[in-house]
């Protein structure tokens, strides 16, 4: 059963409604209505808006970026955990809500400072990765930028593809970027 009244609750109603119309559907009342609780349950769990917001953008990190990096169920072998990445990347579509994010923060350069710093995260993680599986600096780097790009690119691309289809495509994408 789903506690409509917990922190979680609002944070997830809220990444729907980034998602359904952007930063300007995030609004307390509405959030109230759709959980069908009252405005005092938001502010038992927050300040007021801004640490909301915060928080948020927390949450959409936490969900879309350390679930990744702390998984401790990737293969060790360095090529397959490159591939494993991927996949969950694709299969979990941890990149969905990235448009939206990018485009609440382009007119908030506070939150936009706290985006610039998951990508350079994010970022580090897959060239570690590449790093690891033998591939030199400049080459993990660039390899790790293909990467990236390519998940946030399909983000912002109508992409009207089985899951099947993604994956294969995703993996393909990957088995270039492991070539010597």
């Amino acid at each position: 059963m789903v506690d409509k009244q917990s922190k979680k609750s609002w944070l997830d109603a809220a990444l729907q409604a980034l998602a359904s119309g952007g930063i300007d559907q995030v609004r307390v009342e509405s959030l109230a209505k759709k959980l069908g609780v009252t405005k005092g349950s938001f502010y038992w769990h927050f300040k007021d808006r801004e640490q909301f917001l915060d928080e948020l953008l927390n949450f959409w990190a936490e969900r879309s970026t350390q679930v990744v990096i702390a998984n401790p169920n990737y293969p060790t072998d360095s090529k397959a955990r490159v591939r494993a990445v991927a996949e969950d990347i694709v299969r979990h579509d941890l990149g969905k809500l990235d448009p939206h994010v990018r485009s609440w923060t382009q007119y908030d350069k506070r939150r936009a400072r706290v985006v610039a710093k998951i990508d350079k995260v994010r970022f580090e993680f897959l060239r570690d990765l590449f790093l690891a599986a033998g591939f030199s600096m400049i080459g993990s780097d660039l390899r790790a930028q293909s990467l990236y790009r390519y998940v946030l690119g399909e983000q912002f691309i109508s992409v009207r593809e089985s899951m099947s289809q993604r994956l294969q495509r995703m993996q393909a994408h990957v088995d270039l970027l492991l070539q010597a």
